[in-house]
């Protein structure tokens, strides 16, 4: 589908590894001019990466815990005369904690990023998508939100309400080219992931709860994106994709 998002703005939070790498690499190889957001500076890496000679990507460095950073967002896009037209909520904060040992910072931090930022952004962006007639919104959920895992009761709670929000923005947001939908990983080969599925017997107990027995990785979450994005995906409104080998089940 080379070309196929030719002149869009595809803004990607979390695009500086993992996922959110993968799929800015895809929709950047579309034709879609990208946004890599980051909270640090592998961003700009990327970004010269990605956007080659003619430097058809561009770097976002914001701190999404921080309550002003959306506001800033909107501020430095404003100033390159950037408007998103595709927005890809891939940056999250994931605690590994018990209720027992849930702390107040793990809460505020999960539920900064994962829902704050998320119905800030989309405060920040719809007006713009609805004033020009497209606009594509993708949040990146989890298979935790189907299948329970003590170790991560809070972070899946705030994925289930981020889910919950798109669901309501797809069913009450009244046009024609602008949609709303959600891909739901499971275990995916990520920076994040290794280190926890290296663990003496972490991966072969993943392995056990997956019907096609072996673990994914993040490419697999960039081509549902990319459909979503491209033409042949414009009926898709509401919809939640798991990309999990059968996990959720």
């Amino acid at each position: 589908m080379a070309g196929a998002l030719s002149g869009r703005v595809a803004l990607v939070t979390g695009a500086a590894r993992g996922i959110g790498l993968a799929i800015g690499s895809a929709l950047a190889g579309a034709g879609a001019r990208l946004i890599v957001h980051d909270r640090d500076d592998e961003a700009e890496a990327v970004a010269r990466r990605l956007g080659g000679e003619d430097g058809g990507a561009t770097a976002l460095i914001a701190d999404l815990a921080q309550p002003g950073a959306v506001r800033d967002i909107v501020g430095k896009l404003g100033r390159q005369a950037l408007s998103p037209d595709i927005l890809v909520l891939c940056a999250s904060v994931e605690v590994r904690q018990t209720l027992d040992a849930l702390s107040d910072d793990a809460l505020a931090a999960q539920s900064e990023v994962n829902l704050h930022a998320t119905a800030r952004l989309l405060k920040a962006f719809l007006p713009g998508m609805q004033a020009r007639g497209f606009g594509r919104v993708i949040a990146i959920g989890s298979v935790q939100e189907a299948r329970a895992n003590a170790d991560c009761l809070y972070y899946a709670a705030t994925k289930a309400a981020q889910t919950n929000m798109m669901l309501n923005l797809a069913r009450t947001t009244r046009a024609d080219d602008i949609t709303f939908n959600i891909i739901q990983p499971g275990a995916i080969r990520t920076d994040r992931n290794r280190a926890i599925l290296a663990q003496p017997g972490r991966e072969q107990q993943a392995l056990a709860q997956i019907p096609l027995g072996r673990v994914g990785r993040a490419r697999g979450c960039a081509g549902i994106a990319l459909l979503l994005c491209s033409p042949e995906g414009s009926y898709i409104n509401g919809a939640t994709i798991a990309v999990d080998g059968g996990m959720r089940l």
